[in-house]
């Protein structure tokens, strides 16, 4: 014979069931957003030591046209470094504006970015 179950017991049953189930989506979507953001940083970062190869070649480059213009290669590589100098000390100066704010709100919207769901998951 089936043994009946009272209703308190099945409102448990159907909790702890609702409760598992909230976990697990809470572990998935977890997982999701460490993976999203773990391959948007490792692309990021190739990309970056490739722009930053570019920039170096390019950089030696214009220091030798510049000493080759003047005569002496040296203050090529003199006045790139001058310049580049100056722009450091203006990103130092301007680094919570330019860097600190924009970086900070990319990284808050990828972490709230919610999924978008197409017509066809959404079943009633």
């Amino acid at each position: 014979m089936e043994e009946k179950k009272t209703p308190v017991e099945v409102l448990l049953e159907r909790g702890q069931a609702y409760i598992k189930t909230s976990v697990q989506l809470f572990k998935f979507k977890t997982t999701d957003k460490a993976a999203e953001i773990t391959s948007n940083l490792a692309s990021g970062l190739i990309i970056l030591i490739l722009i930053t190869l570019l920039f170096i070649n390019l950089n030696i480059g214009i220091a030798l046209l510049i000493g080759d213009l003047l005569g002496r290669i040296w203050l090529g590589f003199l006045i790139l470094s001058g310049f580049y100098g100056v722009v450091g000390i203006l990103i130092y100066i301007f680094r919570n504006s330019w860097i600190k704010k924009p970086v900070s709100n990319a990284v808050i919207k990828q972490l709230l970015k919610e999924e978008e769901l197409d017509e066809d998951e959404i079943s009633v």
